[in-house]
C-alpha cells in the first residue's frame, strides 16, 4: 500500500487513452487535508479564535500516509478493500472487452493493451481517494469532537475542495452539525469558511 500521485481519471477506448482533467485525483488534495488535522488536532478553550499559520513543509507520501493513519486507523485496511474491489471491476472490464464480438479483433486487441496499461493507474486513484475520503472524515470527526464552530482559511481551490467534501460528509452522516460554506472578501483577500453549528 502506498500513496502517490496518480493523476486525471483516464478515458479508454480501443483508439486511445484521454484524460479528464475536470476529474482530478484526489491525491492533489490530502496534503490540505493532512495540514488541516495537524493544525486542529490540540486542545481549546471555548470562546477563543485560533490562528494557525499553515508550515510550509511539503509532506513526504509516506509521512501523509503515517498521518492519515494516525488519525484514522482504519484508513489503510480501507484502501486495500476499495483496492481489491477496484482490482476486480477491472478484470470484469477486461473479460467484457475481450468477448465484445461487435469489435474487430485488432479493436479487442487494442482496448485489452489499453486497459492493461492503466490497470495500475486506475489502482492507484482508487487508493488515493479512499485515503483522502479516510483524511477528510477524521477531520470531520475531529471538528466534531472539538466542537468547532468554523474553520477559515485563504481561499485555494484545494482547501475550498476539501471543505466541500467536509460538507458533504457531514451530511451523509447526519451528525448535529449544520455546516455552511461560503467564499467572501475580507481585507482584499479571498477567504474559504466553513461554518459548523449544531442543530
Amino acid at each position: 500500500m502506498q500513496l502517490t500521485y496518480a493523476g486525471p481519471k483516464p478515458l479508454i477506448s480501443h483508439s486511445g487513452i484521454v484524460f479528464d482533467r475536470k476529474k482530478e485525483d484526489k491525491y492533489l488534495y490530502i496534503p490540505m487535508t493532512v495540514s488541516l488535522l495537524r493544525a486542529l488536532d490540540h486542545d481549546y478553550t471555548s470562546s477563543q479564535n485560533y490562528t494557525y499559520t499553515p508550515d510550509r513543509h511539503h509532506y513526504s507520501d509516506e509521512e501523509l500516509l503515517r498521518i492519515i493513519a494516525s488519525h484514522c486507523p482504519t484508513a489503510l485496511t480501507e484502501a486495500e478493500e476499495q483496492q481489491r474491489k477496484k482490482a476486480a471491476m477491472l478484470d470484469d472490464e477486461l473479460r467484457r472487452a475481450e468477448s465484445a464480438l461487435q469489435r474487430s479483433p485488432e479493436a479487442r486487441s487494442a482496448l485489452r493493451t489499453n486497459l492493461m496499461l492503466m490497470r495500475d493507474y486506475r489502482l492507484q486513484r482508487t487508493v488515493n481517494k479512499s485515503l483522502y475520503y479516510s483524511a477528510v472524515g477524521a477531520l470531520v470527526t475531529l471538528a466534531a469532537a472539538k466542537r468547532l464552530r468554523y474553520i477559515q482559511t485563504p481561499f485555494t481551490p484545494e482547501y475550498f475542495h476539501v471543505f466541500h467534501t467536509m460538507e458533504g460528509i457531514i451530511r451523509r452522516r447526519r451528525l448535529a452539525l449544520n455546516a455552511q460554506l461560503d467564499v467572501y472578501e475580507e481585507k482584499g483577500e479571498l477567504m474559504v469558511r466553513l461554518a459548523l453549528a449544531g442543530r
